[in-house]
């Protein structure tokens, strides 16, 4: 629960420990589940004030049973049953497949559904708990990625086809939620999705059980007070129409996380960074959230660091699952920049140039200037400029060295023992192994 405890906040967070302990779920998994679903009801009034929308998309990243995903959901269901069930019970959906089907639910919720002064509410909340099954037709679908791109960002989506001619969504409502695997991650979340922006706009966490609970112990046990306060919250949300804005404070402090997310992206390979280019605004989405759960229009600093501290939770679930992805998910531990390297150099006879290291390491999280100032790092490894030919820049060689001895320095007294003992025959020495270089390390 400690890092439960950096991101729990008001109404919300009383009642996510309220219920916990009759439940085996990640307190993190019911947070962030419950955080997109409240999100998702009151998407059609509430924004900030740079007209952007506060849905916030999660997914809970665990293994199968192990993580609880499911019992994250049935926690967070239950707690939001008396404020928000009705919402999700009507506008609940799964099994979107690919960009038509996504825009023909969100013109279908646009088209049917209206508020009393007139103007449409298309809410509806996607709740896959079976994602993998989707991602790989929906991977095929060449539209389905700009169109879920677009519904984050509340922009109008249209389409036109010979046979339907014009289908139009002017403000997609969609909130979003799902579960997914480690293995499955490693599967079907490519490298080229997530630098096409497609992804940095979830929240992943990584999920584990909470604990065993007896089979016969109640389960799911809504604290009443809690329940009605979320009720009342949600009430007030959707009242009239609200635009939350951020206190002077809160603004000097957002404007302080961003810089150092930002420092913590530059730092990162693209590869993992492409995942959380949307940071900055995940913290003013959820901490919009947090204010209106307080039933207030004003972010606070105490919203913006309570976002802040769930949000850097998803980037370093984020750095995990991608590079466990790389490395392959399985009993194996994690390899480091340095093994990685020096795997590809021994596989090439010992050598090899830039080129070959970075083909095969790129997928891995690494890139050029990484890779070079990792193996620049090595004891083992020499890193040198070779010309090739007359023209064009220098190749860079990577090459495999028998690492430096220690120097022994010995400091003579006033006094000196007795003389050493002769030194042995010189034996044939063995044939020097990359093993034994790693042991001379230890």
């Amino acid at each position: 629960m400690a890092d439960f405890e950096q991101m729990a906040h008001g109404i919300l967070g009383e009642a996510v420990k309220g219920i916990m302990p009759t439940s085996e779920a990640d307190p993190i998994g019911v947070w962030a589940t419950s955080l997109s679903l409240f999100s998702s009801a009151i998407s059609h009034v509430v924004r900030t004030d740079d007209k952007r929308p506060v849905v916030v998309w999660t997914v809970l990243a665990g293994r199968s049973s192990l993580g609880r995903k499911g019992s994250a959901l049935t926690t967070s269901l239950a707690l939001m049953n008396k404020s928000i069930g009705g919402y999700i019970y009507g506008r609940r959906r799964k099994g979107v497949a690919n960009g038509p089907a996504l825009l023909d639910m969100l013109s279908q919720m646009e088209q049917e559904n209206t508020t009393p002064d007139g103007s449409s509410d298309g809410r509806c909340v996607l709740i896959e708990d079976e994602w993998a099954s989707l991602l790989k037709d929906q991977k095929k679908c060449s539209k389905f990625s700009g169109y879920f791109r677009m519904a984050w960002d509340g922009e109008a989506i249209t389409n036109r086809t010979k046979k339907e001619g014009l289908q139009s969504v002017a403000q997609p409502l969609l909130g979003f939620t799902a579960h997914i695997t480690p293995g499955e991650w490693a599967k079907y979340i490519s490298s080229s999705d997530a630098l096409g922006g497609t992804y940095n706009r979830l929240l992943p966490v990584r999920v584990e059980k909470s604990k065993n609970l007896p089979r016969k112990a109640p389960k799911n046990v809504v604290p009443e007070a809690e329940a009605l306060a979320l009720r009342e919250a949600y009430e007030w949300a959707c009242e009239t129409k609200r635009v939350l804005s951020f206190s002077d404070d809160a603004a000097d402090r957002y404007d302080e996380i961003r810089a150092m997310a930002e420092d913590r992206l530059a730092a990162l390979p693209e590869l993992v960074a492409s995942y959380m280019e949307r940071t900055p605004e995940q913290v003013q989405r959820v901490a919009a959230v947090l204010a209106a759960l307080d039933m207030t229009e004003e972010i606070t600093v105490e919203h913006v660091d309570k976002a802040w501290a769930f949000v850097e939770h998803s980037m370093n679930s984020v750095e995990r699952l991608v590079r466990e992805a790389a490395d392959g998910v399985g009993p194996r531990p994690l390899k480091t920049p340095e093994e990685l390297i020096r795997e590809v150099v021994e596989k090439n006879g010992g050598e090899t140039n830039s080129s070959t290291l970075l083909r095969a390491l790129s997928g891995r999280g690494l890139n050029a200037d990484l890779i070079r100032e990792t193996a620049e790092g090595m004891d083992d490894m020499q890193v040198e400029k070779v010309k090739t030919g007359k023209r064009g820049a220098p190749s860079i060689v990577y090459r495999l060295i028998e690492p430096p001895k220690p120097t022994l320095t010995i400091i003579r007294g006033e006094r000196q023992g007795p003389a050493p003992a002769p030194a042995p025959e010189p034996q044939p020495a063995p044939k020097p192994t990359l093993l034994a270089a790693f042991a001379s390390l230890l």
